[in-house]
């Protein structure tokens, strides 16, 4: 089938960074306003949506993700929980020889299934701590701090977590003129799922090094892409890291969403057009969990996969 190409600049907006992070980056150069462009294939349809990322307000999350996506983490993965307002996505794997996890007559079983063998939870570990230990990646979750030669509180790569400082308000997140990204059709939010309380030190943008809780500081890969007015994921409780660029952004997104809707007129019933998948999926977060388990999950899919070719950087 012809794939049709819908270009539209969505640059997430990365302003001039004010204290940002000085762990190392995996750019040598960074510009105030990096973009970031998804591909989103659906029903044998490539749309191109460019965004702006906000580095200035959120310089730890903002940096995570583009690690993320120069990395190749993000190619060939799916949304996994698709929902009215809120698409999640960023946990789970697309491969194109085993699409009998979205044939909708093979039922839940079989979906449940297909998630199981294609989560990238362990993946993410494993790159992203390594990453650390090798400068590729930068850290901002710690389990202790250390006091260095001049009893100043300090942190260590060696007691870096592989998960990510929640940089929203309800965590303490603090932005001159407390103006920060509100929920907004398009925006991009990386998702917190709450966790295990337990005590840990994060590193924020301005050095400093402050004791939290661990739920709001444990996010790993998963992102939520905002399409609708209204939202799941309250701009207080989540770090709003991007938006679209322009008008051009605007119409891609909304030519996705319509490819959407006409999707889910063809088919014979709701139940067809999404399926609500029970399962089972490793917990590897050893941290909060005293050496990982599985946990229950329940992810509603559209029958036809939703699939994030490639996160690409294209201005850093």
């Amino acid at each position: 089938m012809s794939k049709k190409i819908k270009n539209a600049c969505m640059t997430l907006a990365l302003a001039a960074v004010v204290g940002v992070s000085a762990a190392a980056s995996a750019c040598t150069v960074q510009s105030k306003h990096p973009n970031a462009r998804i591909t989103v294939e659906f029903n044998s349809e490539i749309y191109e949506i460019d965004y702006t990322l906000y580095r200035n307000m959120y310089p730890q999350t903002v940096q995570h993700f583009i690690e993320l996506a120069d990395s190749g983490f993000y190619n060939d993965t799916i949304v996994h929980d698709y929902k009215s307002s809120d698409w999640v996505a960023g946990a789970y794997g697309y491969d194109d020889a085993e699409t009998v996890g979205y044939v909708a007559s093979y039922g839940r079983s079989a979906m449940a299934e297909y998630l199981e063998n294609h989560c990238k939870e362990k993946e993410y570990y494993d790159t992203v701590t390594a990453g650390i230990k090798s400068g590729e990646f930068s850290a901002s979750v710690f389990t202790k701090y250390i006091y260095n030669d001049k009893g100043e509180e300090i942190v260590s790569v060696d007691d870096a977590l592989p998960t990510l400082i929640g940089e929203f308000k309800d965590n303490g997140h603090k932005i001159e003129g407390d103006k920060g990204l509100t929920s907004t059709y398009g925006t991009l939010k990386m998702v917190y799922y709450k966790k295990d309380i337990k005590p840990v030190f994060v590193e924020n943008s301005f050095g400093q090094i402050l004791p939290r809780d661990y739920h709001n500081n444990c996010a790993t890969s998963l992102f939520s892409l905002q399409v609708s007015n209204s939202t799941l994921y309250d701009s207080s409780k989540y770090a709003v890291f991007g938006q679209l660029k322009n008008d051009g952004a605007k119409d891609a997104l909304e030519d996705l969403t319509d490819a959407i809707s006409d999707y889910a007129s063809s088919v014979s019933s709701n139940s067809k057009f999404t399926t609500t998948v029970a399962t089972q999926v490793d917990k590897e977060d050893k941290f909060a969990d005293e050496g990982g388990r599985e946990i229950d999950a329940s992810f509603t899919m559209v029958s036809m996969p939703l699939i994030i070719r490639k996160v690409v950087i294209t201005k850093y």
